[in-house]
This record gives C-alpha cells, structure tokens and sequence, in this order.
C-alpha cells in the first residue's frame, strides 16, 4: 500500500464507504570514537569536511505516508536552510533519509543499516520508534522522535518535541468539559497499538479525575477500512463527545461513517488524527472541500505546531521563507511545521556538543540532556531537556477545525494545563 497525500485525501473523499557523504573513518563507522584535534568525534562526523550525517527514517509510503512525507520535506527544508547560512559554526547537515512505509521490521532494517554512519537520528512513528528503541540506546544514539508517546520521556536518548499524546488527550477533555463542570458521555475510538494506548491512557486519566461518563472504547486495527460497528456503538450510548485517536487515513472514514449515521458529536482529534488533506482535496484553501469538511468543522484538534501562517508566532516567517525556498511545492502542513522544528532542536544539541568539544555519540548525548529550555519560535511549544528527563511539555495547543482559515486550524488556547495532566505519571 502506497498512498501519497494526494491518495489519503482521496480516502477521507470516498469517506461514506469510505545521502550520503561526510561520514567518519573505519573506527567511527563501527561505533567507536577518535580525537581530530581539539575535537572528539564519532560515527556519522566527518571533521575534514565539517559534515555531520543524521538519520531519518521515515514513512514516504504505507498509511502513515500523508503525515510522513511533509515530516521529510520539513526536516529536509531546514537543513537545507542552515546550510545555505553557514550551518553550525561551519558544519554542514547531510541527511539520510530511508523510507520504512510505517512498518517496524522495515524501520529496525533501515536502522541497522544507517546506525554505523550517523550521528543523530530522526525517527517517524511510535510502533516503529518503538522497535528500535533499544537498539538506539544501546549505541547511545540520540534520537529525535516523529512521535509523541509519554515513554519517550523516561529514555534519556530521545529528545521528544511536543507535548505527550496521555497528556494531549486529557489536557483536551479538561477543556472540553470546562474542567469536569460540564457532564458529557464522552467516548474514544483509538488505533490499537503503541500510538493509540497513549491516547486511551489519557482519556483513562482524564475520566478519573473528570468524573465524565464514559460512552465506549472502540478499538481498531491499523489497516482498517470499516469503522460501521465502532461509530454504531458509539451512537447507541449516546456519546456527546469522541476522542479519535487514528492516523487521518482512518479518520477520514470514521467522521464520513459517523455522518451517514446522522451521528454528530464533538469531534476531539488528537494531533496526528488531523492533516489538512481531510478539509480539501490537496489540503490548500482553494481547492475543492472533502465530504468531510463540513461534519469535522468546529473539530478540537490537539494540535501540535502553531497554524499555519500565524502571526503571534515570531518564528513563522523564517519557516515560511524557507518553505518556499526549499520545499515550494509543499502545501500548509502542521507535519512540516513539527519537523521544523524538530530540525531547530537537532541544530541545538549539535550545536552544543560543537561548543564542548565532544560530538562523539556520548558527546551528543551529554548535549542533550544538558541543553534546558529550547525555544522553537512559537511554532511548537518550548522544549526542555534535563538530565532527569520527563516530558518536553505539558501544556496543550487546543485549536478548531475552520475550512475559512490557512491552514484550517483557529488557536482556542495556546497553552492549556490541567491538573489532570499534571499529574499523569509518565513512568507508570
């Protein structure tokens, strides 16, 4: 299965049935580290040629490939960028993308094929992130995850950008619900693996501390086409409210089952349920809307990168620039936002470990858990990282779903908390 964004977009349309250069010598390839001058070094740095490799596996192809391929072109446009300014006090980016289609057994190939030459790695997905988690921490490799799953918090090798998936989900129904004051049947309907956990872990948490009634769990599996008997069952106990924890490809037929049933409760997206492609046929305001469109508007939508074109982000108008420098043909996308600023987070512990001397792997990773509160600009909440880790963030952007505005996302608050969030234990 291969679908382009173009291709989801057509799903969520038919709803209602709905490189390689600059890498360290042999000791460094296989995991060790020597000294080039003043400067310790390891795999994937090149210190002839001032070039750090970094990794990025990602899903170019499979059911995630509407999420993965603006991830790529956002990572690719900002390294691109920093290059073309110098890069890091003359150091230059080569990424090395792999596709792995969203499968975990192709992503932990791809892995082992890249582990030996890069230096950080970009990794999309929680199931497939998952699969390589301990292969990653065993090299000590810092990895910057396309992914906001709480577990990434308790690994000091990964360096999470966004606010944990549990603490989205239950940050989201606080504000549905006014902080509990207001007493919906609230159900979710989630994607049955790592990615979908997360999110009934925080609908868990919420109705415990929320005291709403809960109106079904309805699971599903990834692949998926038919949501009839989930969105039936979700109808018959009276849901007012329902939490979609899905990839958009899922999401598109879910709403379009749900509208055909006459079924019409407040959509709650949790971040990666939502792509532009679900509103218009190629996710820009001037194409034709979906079928979809006017059931998801006025959707709450977890979002994780600032909408796009927004002007209180003071960060924005250096990622629109270099959008349409580097990567023109890309349409509004929060994916590429999210990789932008994973690239601002991957420049700054590299940055760092530039400064101290030290880019071998325990170098980097020394970097980042040293690196404290990282500023991305207004365009994903800061992040902070911390020898005693824990979850970059716990404030949630809560935004709704408007076709009349770029990027079809209107800020309701930029930086929710609850109590509720705050205390979900993210090592439990």
């Amino acid at each position: 299965m291969r679908p382009s964004i173009l291709a989801v977009a057509a799903v969520a349309a038919s709803s209602l049935a709905l490189g390689a250069c600059g890498t360290g010598d042999a000791e460094e390839s296989s995991g060790g580290s020597a000294a080039q001058g003043s400067l310790k070094t390891g795999p994937g740095v090149d210190a002839s040629t001032k070039t750090i490799r970094v990794g990025d596996l990602n899903a170019l192809s499979g059911p995630a490939a509407a999420l993965g391929k603006p991830v790529a072109a956002g990572h690719q446009a900002y390294f691109e960028a920093l290059n073309a300014r110098g890069g890091i006090d003359g150091w230059k980016i080569d990424l090395a993308v792999e596709d792995t289609g969203y499968q975990p057994q192709q992503h932990v190939q791809a892995y082992n094929a890249l582990k030996g030459d890069i230096a950080i790695l970009n990794s999309f997905g929680s199931p497939t992130t998952k699969a390589i988690q301990p292969l990653f921490g065993r090299e000590k490799l810092v990895t910057i995850p396309a992914s906001f799953d709480s577990i990434w918090g308790t690994d000091p090798t990964v360096a999470p950008v966004g606010t944990p998936y549990s603490i989205d989900v239950a940050n989201a129904l606080d504000y549905a619900t006014e902080g509990g004051a207001k007493k919906l049947k609230v159900g979710i309907i989630y994607q049955n693996d790592e990615y979908g956990a997360d999110g009934l872990r925080g609908f868990e948490a919420a109705k415990e501390s929320l005291g709403f009634t809960a109106a079904g769990r309805q699971s599903y599996k990834p692949g998926d086409t038919d949501f009839t008997a989930q969105v039936q069952k979700l109808k018959a106990a009276g849901a007012e409210a329902v939490v979609v924890t899905a990839l958009p490809s899922a999401t598109g037929p879910i709403v379009g089952t749900a509208a055909t049933l006459g079924f019409t409760p407040q959509w709650i997206l949790q971040g990666p349920s939502y792509v532009e492609q679900l509103i218009t046929e190629d996710g820009t305001a001037d194409a034709k809307p979906t079928p979809v469109a006017a059931a998801l508007k006025g959707a709450i939508v977890t979002s994780f990168s600032a909408p796009w074109g927004d002007e209180a982000a003071p960060g924005m108008e250096q990622l629109l620039a270099d959008q349409e420098q580097y990567a023109p043909d890309q349409p509004p996308s929060i994916y590429f936002a999210l990789a932008y600023s994973q690239g601002i987070v991957v420049e700054q512990i590299l940055r760092k470990a530039i400064g101290s001397g030290d880019l071998s792997r325990e170098g980097i990773l020394a970097a980042k858990e040293n690196l404290g509160e990282v500023d991305l600009g207004g365009i994903t909440p800061a992040v902070t990282y911390t020898p005693e880790g824990g979850p970059p963030s716990r404030n949630t952007l809560i935004t709704e779903i408007d076709p009349s505005v770029p990027g079809f996302l209107k800020v309701l608050e930029p930086a929710h908390s609850s109590t509720v969030a705050e205390e979900i234990d993210i090592s439990a």
